[in-house]
C-alpha cells in the first residue's frame, strides 16, 4: 500500500462533501462527519500513516470548501485523527463492538462540542438537529466505511479479523 493512499482518500471524501448532491437540509452535516470518520478509521488501521497534520489539512480544505467557519472541520479532523491513534484496550482486543463503541463516543462528543462551537462562532444557538442526525448517520455506517477502507488498503473484500486493529505487540 502506498503511504498517501489513506490521504487520497480522505481528499476524495472531501472533494464529494463540495458536490451538490442534492441532501435534504438536515443531512447537511452526514458528508463532513464521513470525512471525520474515515480520517478516524485510517488512524486505527494498523500499518496505516495519515498524519495529523495531514489530517487537519484535508480538515481545512473541507472548510474552504463548505465556506464554514474557518478551522471548525480541521478541528474535528485533528481530534479524530488523535483519538484514533491513541492505545487503548479497544485496539488491542480486536473487537469491532469496542471499535464502534470509541467512535459513538467520539461523535457524540464532536457532535456537542461542534454544536457549541458553531453556536459560538454564530453567536446564536443553531439547529441542533442535522448535527444529531449526521452523528447518528455516522454511528450507522461506521462499520460500512471501516470495511470500505480495509478493501481499499488491502484491494481484497474478505479481510482477517487482524487487520481491523493494531496488535498488542
Amino acid at each position: 500500500m502506498t503511504r498517501f493512499l489513506p490521504a487520497f482518500s480522505v481528499l476524495i471524501a472531501v472533494i464529494a462533501t463540495a458536490v451538490p448532491w442534492g441532501l435534504p437540509a438536515d443531512a447537511t452535516f452526514v458528508l463532513p462527519l464521513l470525512v471525520v470518520m474515515m480520517v478516524f478509521c485510517w488512524r486505527a488501521i494498523p500499518d496505516t500513516e495519515l498524519h495529523p497534520a495531514a489530517a487537519a489539512v484535508l480538515g481545512l480544505l473541507a472548510d474552504l470548501l463548505s465556506g464554514g467557519p474557518l478551522g471548525f472541520w480541521a478541528l474535528m479532523c485533528l481530534i479524530a485523527a488523535t483519538v484514533g491513534l491513541r492505545p487503548g484496550a479497544f485496539r488491542e482486543r480486536r473487537d469491532l463492538w469496542l471499535q464502534w463503541l470509541a467512535w459513538t463516543a467520539l461523535i457524540c462528543t464532536l457532535g456537542l462540542f461542534g454544536w457549541l462551537l458553531a453556536s459560538l462562532y454564530y453567536l446564536r444557538w443553531i439547529d441542533w438537529w442535522p448535527i444529531a442526525f449526521g452523528v447518528a448517520a455516522s454511528i450507522v455506517f461506521f462499520p460500512l466505511v471501516l470495511y470500505g477502507l480495509l478493501w481499499v488498503e488491502t484491494g481484497r473484500i474478505g479481510h482477517t479479523r487482524h487487520r481491523i486493529f493494531r496488535s498488542a505487540s
